[in-house]
């Protein structure tokens, strides 16, 4: 299956046992893998337009690794808290545009929460993301 060019791959079981991996989406250039009921669902004749968003999201990640590099860009989002937080907000940005479109809300809080987790190596305290997450949605 392809979105947009994007091969969508159904994560292989042994990301299960990685931290991190086993949620929702990644973007690994030039693949997106998603989980097994996102998989489904995007092969269904009526897609949740939230998963769409979420390959929006994971989209804009693979543009960043292609155009930088995907070494380049893996180091330094993982050495660098703030262009990892610039990252996220890059393709939230886009995936909030999908869900806007599509009259769908966004839990912004939700969102904050797990930005300021260990998820995202506690790149920033939750009060900054929820402040510019609010700030993109608004």
């Amino acid at each position: 299956m392809k979105y947009r060019g994007i091969k969508i791959i159904k994560k292989p079981s042994f990301f299960r046992f990685i931290p991190g991996l086993s949620y929702t989406a990644q973007a690994i250039y030039p693949y997106i893998f998603v989980t097994t009921e996102i998989f489904e669902n995007l092969c269904s004749e009526n897609p949740n337009p939230r998963f769409i968003a979420i390959l929006k999201h994971e989209k804009k990640h693979i543009e960043r690794q292609k155009s930088l590099g995907l070494v380049n860009f893996g180091i330094t989002y993982l050495f660098s808290s703030e262009f990892r937080f610039q990252e996220e907000l890059s393709a939230t940005r886009e995936e909030m545009k999908y869900l806007k479109q599509n009259k769908l809300d966004f839990d912004t809080e939700k969102s904050a929460k797990f930005l300021s987790s260990w998820l995202y190596l506690w790149m920033v305290p939750y009060e900054k993301a929820k402040r510019e997450l609010d700030k993109i949605w608004n």
